[in-house]
């Protein structure tokens, strides 16, 4: 921040443009990708992963930012190697559905965050992989996006 600063001492224009709006936007980017991630939180299990996280498979995002859609595999194995993320979604499919994690397909985290502050529960329920067909229409998934989107108390764990 000193460096910054000093920049802006020196030429406030050019450090707005190549530190500070970077900077911001990037930080707003992220933050907006972090909170679609676990957006879908379960009142009952909020510290399970499959329900405090969501997975979004068969997207260009995936390409681009080493499957960082397999998110809930990342909270279940944090040190599994990026380009092992697919194979290990498909693997523990069975979890998945037992779980009743919440899996998209063709969409990123964006279009995530937008379809929700849009309230666009249809176009996230397009999305939706049905996996097992556990759900017999899209509203009974919108039923369960629209649940867990709901606003939770504040939840506090034991000590161990």
């Amino acid at each position: 921040w000193l460096l910054c600063l000093l920049l802006v001492w020196l030429n406030w224009q050019a450090t707005l443009i190549v530190f500070l709006l970077p900077l911001l936007i990037s930080r707003a980017l992220m933050m907006m990708g972090n909170w679609a991630q676990h957006a879908f939180i379960d009142p009952t299990e909020p510290g399970n992963p499959y329900r405090n996280s969501i997975t979004c498979i068969n997207s260009a995002y995936n390409h681009q930012c080493f499957n960082d859609g397999y998110h809930i595999g990342h909270h279940l194995k944090p040190n599994l190697h990026w380009t092992e993320h697919p194979a290990y979604f498909l693997a523990n499919q069975p979890q998945y559905v037992h779980h009743r994690a919440i899996v998209f397909e063709g969409i990123d985290y964006f279009m995530i965050f937008l379809f929700l502050m849009f309230k666009r529960y249809d176009r996230l329920a397009h999305h939706f992989v049905n996996l097992d067909n556990v759900y017999q229409s899209s509203e009974e998934v919108i039923a369960l996006l629209k649940e867990r989107t709901q606003k939770i108390g504040f939840v506090t764990y034991p000590s161990e």
